[in-house]
């Protein structure tokens, strides 16, 4: 008699938790955010164009560098009482489904007076998808730095425009 393959646990799940701080406060952070720009701060994606509200994109994250295609959904920030969110999920064989959520929130002044944004990026996506893809746990994190890197030098520059 053969066992039955066991179903999917949480334990197959990866979760990727990165963090900074941005000088900038979250509401300007937050609007960089509102449209398919914010795909642009990605690494490693470049945007092909739109269909069914989500964004096309082009990668190369797999391990043998391979460019492929996937999609990307990204809803508008969403206020909180205490933070603004922002939830996406990607499909398509070029990148692993995910689904992630960007929390920005106010973070204590460096003693300048100014104010600035904590954010904090979860992704999570299924471990045998992401091993099948061919992207580390060690390349989401690097690439969810970039993403975080990104948009703390966007928010920044148009800060200091303002």
């Amino acid at each position: 008699m053969t066992r039955p393959e066991p179903a999917r646990t949480r334990d197959r799940v990866r979760t990727t938790r990165v963090g900074r701080t941005i000088a900038a406060d979250p509401t300007s952070t937050a609007l960089l955010l509102a449209g398919p720009t914010a795909i642009d701060l990605w690494p490693g994606l470049r945007r092909t164009g739109e269909r069914d509200g989500r964004v096309l994109v082009e990668t190369a994250w797999t391990s043998v560098g391979a460019l492929s295609a996937g999609q990307v959904r990204a809803l508008p920030p969403r206020r909180t009482p205490t933070a603004y969110v922002t939830l996406f999920e990607t499909t398509g064989p070029g990148i692993p489904p995910a689904t992630g959520t960007l929390t920005l929130s106010y973070a204590p002044a460096a003693g300048d007076g100014l104010v600035n944004t904590r954010a904090v990026l979860e992704l999570t996506v299924d471990g045998d998808e992401l091993a099948a893809s061919g992207v580390s746990d060690l390349r989401v994190r690097a690439l969810s730095k970039g993403f975080l890197d990104n948009l703390a030098g966007a928010a920044e520059a148009r800060n200091r425009a303002a």
